[in-house]
């Protein structure tokens, strides 16, 4: 097994023994047969599935955590608002356009407002980007604007941006569908 297939399934392993809560032997021995069959009867499909570099992945987990924090802040806020008569309730739609440039950012970010309480992402135009979102105070959605997620999501976007123009981007994830070659030739001998 290459070294991707090992990383693979050693996540595999370390999420079976997760959901199996025991670290006997046989539950070892099993997430091991498990993991290791998993990824022989899926070997066909690795070159297909894009590189992620350990920048991207460290970004990423720092998104993660920080949309944790935001989303622990938020509950927090809201709860206050509705049982405690914290500030009042004024529901604000707000359009927003922030400087995300592709679509994975986009709808990275509209689930990020959506995930947290007190925001819904109600539309994202696809030419312009606009979001339309729904909160529930003024000050919420004056947070909104100029919220940090949107930085770390544009660092993200950037640093693949430029990861691509290096050439970087390995596998065939990328590129057109790789079904596409089978069926555009399959009519060329007349039938």
């Amino acid at each position: 097994m290459r070294r991707r297939e090992v990383i693979i399934a050693g996540l595999l392993l370390s999420f079976w023994l997760v959901l199996a809560e025991s670290f006997d032997l046989q539950h070892i021995l099993a997430g091991l047969v498990l993991a290791v069959g998993t990824v022989w009867l899926w070997r066909d499909l690795f070159p297909y599935l894009p590189r992620v570099a350990v920048k991207e992945m460290v970004l990423l987990g720092r998104l993660v955590v920080r949309l944790i924090g935001f989303v622990i802040a938020s509950n927090i806020a809201v709860a206050k608002t509705v049982l405690f008569n914290g500030p009042s309730v004024t529901p604000t739609i707000i359009i927003m356009r922030p400087p995300l440039e592709t679509n994975w950012a986009r709808v990275l970010l509209a689930n990020c407002i959506t995930i947290t309480p007190g925001t819904v992402t109600i539309d994202v135009h696809p030419e312009t980007g606009e979001f339309m979102v729904h909160a529930l105070t003024t000050e919420t959605a004056a947070d909104l604007l100029d919220w940090q997620l949107i930085r770390e999501i544009e660092e993200i976007e950037l640093w693949r941006k430029e990861r691509k123009a290096r050439g970087l981007v390995v596998g065939r994830a990328d590129d057109t569908n790789p079904l596409g070659s089978v069926a555009s030739h399959s009519g060329s001998d007349g039938h």
